[in-house]
């Protein structure tokens, strides 16, 4: 937009607010919508704007350049649509920047209300022989691919030999009684007192090996923990006291 563009804008939105429109105006509203053309979009978003109720009551609406920028970039959004109209390709092969230089022209004039953009259709044609052919070989008869598979614990109850050959051995394999880890997921640790994220840990709770081992969860009670580290630190001190006679 040049100068006597913006000039004749200016004069477009006058006839909704009675602003006076002198050359310093038409200046500064060329400045600030240098690339944006005058067109009839242009037009259509300093109509929808005052078309458009105020949102207090006895306002005065005074349109800016920033309006007509938004409004003419939204009216254009719409008749894109919510998806991009599908892309009309040539007879010929082109190049890739053939491609986005025709596909930018195809977006604008759908944009722009030249052109009507066409719906993208659905893929039809069905699976590739080649790749038909493939799953036979390896899976059966293709009628039985894409079917729903029922769960064989719940036709039966009980978990089966298959699941239980596939079922991950050791800690993972069960929930962790400490820190409610799931099946598969690594024990955590949260940070008493702090808020903060749990932090992972590399080997998982020894409550969670032993209930993978058959054993009970629980563990052994606080002072039962104490008295076997005084005992252990007691060997380790008498341990030390002998080293130490053996030298001297």
């Amino acid at each position: 937009m040049d100068k006597a563009d913006a000039a004749e804008l200016l004069g477009y939105c006058a006839a909704y607010d009675n602003r006076t429109v002198g050359e310093v105006d038409a200046t500064a509203w060329a400045a600030a919508l240098y690339d944006v053309p005058y067109d009839d979009d242009t037009t259509a978003a300093v109509a929808r704007f005052y078309g458009t109720a105020p949102g207090r009551d006895g306002e005065r609406l005074w349109i800016q350049p920033h309006h007509v920028r938004t409004g003419r970039l939204a009216i254009r959004k719409e008749r894109l649509g919510t998806t991009l109209p599908a892309y009309v390709p040539p007879a010929e092969l082109e190049t890739g920047a053939e491609f986005i230089r025709r596909r930018r022209a195809q977006l604008d004039d759908v944009a722009s209300g030249r052109a009507v953009g066409a719906p993208v259709g659905r893929l039809t044609g069905g699976m590739a022989p080649e790749v038909a052919a493939e799953l036979a070989a390896r899976f059966g008869a293709i009628d039985t691919i894409g079917r729903t598979v029922p769960d064989p614990d719940e036709l039966s109850g009980e978990p089966s030999d298959e699941f239980a050959a596939v079922r991950r051995p050791g800690p993972l394999g069960v929930e962790c009684p400490s820190c409610s880890a799931a099946i598969g997921h690594p024990c955590r640790i949260g940070a008493p007192g702090e808020n903060r994220r749990p932090r992972v840990l590399r080997n998982p709770h020894a409550a969670r090996g032993r209930v993978a081992r058959g054993e009970p969860a629980e563990v052994e009670p606080p002072e039962v923990i104490e008295r076997r580290r005084a005992e252990a630190l007691a060997r380790l001190s008498q341990m030390a006291a002998n080293e130490s006679a053996g030298v001297a």
